[in-house]
């Protein structure tokens, strides 16, 4: 039987062989060793029970939403990785929505300054990213800084599902071979937007304490600064599916301007805070769609210093 990443039906395992698996699974009690491990692998219990703290949940919720998390990577990584015919893959795309289409157009015609697109790691966010960045069709330059890169079978999926050729050389940047240096001189040359995201896990970037679940966390402070420096604005994006569905939702686009008095750090911080506080309310709806939930503890000094 030939399986698609973007048509499925969910696993169920009966009640006892789920707790087969719980007392037997090798690491309830070591913490994950790589990035990707994280991913895909149930995180020790310990870090569940973070994890329900920091959401107020049942720890037998958190693992069920835990489950779904580490479905959707899998799902996620299928899409990205492999050439799927081109009818599928078009249906697909077709299911992403943008509700504030005619204003996202509307506001890069009104507005050509080079601007910083600031996205979070849920929902499908590259096919998301996609969408958007497909709108707009002018000789405008565009560029996402990724983690890894993208391989040649998803550039070929997102040909075939935007009938618009994506080149990896021309759009992709390595988070681990770009410097702030290199992007400030995209955008100071005008007529250019970089996608960006906010919420890799701390370690992997410069970050800030701001606001998350009623608590202080740590989040990138690189987007903030990089607009802040280059005088660019930045316009908040999320990606989030419900159903078959995936929508985009576009925050209010945030001017570089300190406010009196204001120090650039202090600004960035601002800043920071508006676009957590965009990724909050669609993260609490939808959480299982984030990837980086089995890290959720990282994000918080409190936890990390116990």
């Amino acid at each position: 039987m030939l399986y698609s990443a973007f048509h499925h039906k969910p696993l169920i395992l009966c009640e006892s062989l789920k707790f087969f698996l719980e007392r037997t699974r090798p690491n309830a009690r070591k913490e994950f060793e790589s990035l990707t491990q994280s991913l895909f692998e149930r995180p020790t219990l310990d870090r569940e029970n973070q994890i329900a703290y920091l959401l107020r949940q049942p720890a037998n919720t958190i693992r069920d939403l835990l489950a779904k998390n580490r479905l959707h990577n899998c799902r996620f990584e299928q899409r990205r990785n492999r050439a799927e015919r081109a009818l599928s893959v078009k249906r697909y795309c077709d299911n992403f929505k943008i509700p504030q289409h005619d204003d996202y157009l509307d506001l890069i015609q009104k507005d050509q300054r080079s601007r910083v697109i600031v996205s979070f790691h849920c929902g499908d966010f590259l096919y998301g990213s996609a969408s958007l960045l497909n709108l707009d069709r002018n000789k405008r330059k565009k560029y996402v800084l990724s983690l890894n890169r993208s391989s040649s079978a998803f550039y070929a999926n997102l040909a075939a599902g935007f009938s618009h050729e994506f080149s990896a050389t021309e759009h992709e940047l390595l988070h681990g071979e770009t410097d702030s240096s290199q992007l400030s001189q995209i955008l100071r040359a005008g007529n250019a937007s970089i996608l960006l995201f906010c919420d890799v896990p701390p370690g992997l970037n410069e970050t800030i304490e701001v606001n998350f679940l009623n608590r202080r966390a740590w989040f990138s402070i690189g987007p903030a600064i990089l607009a802040l420096v280059n005088r660019v604005p930045l316009l908040p994006l999320i990606n989030y599916s419900i159903g078959r569905s995936s929508y985009l939702r576009l925050g209010t686009q945030i001017e570089p301007i300190l406010l009196p008095s204001e120090t650039l750090r202090c600004g960035a911080e601002r800043i920071t805070q508006i676009l957590i506080s965009f990724f909050e309310s669609i993260f609490l709806k939808h959480p299982e769609q984030w990837r980086f939930l089995s890290l959720l503890p990282c994000y918080f000094s409190e936890l990390n210093s116990e």
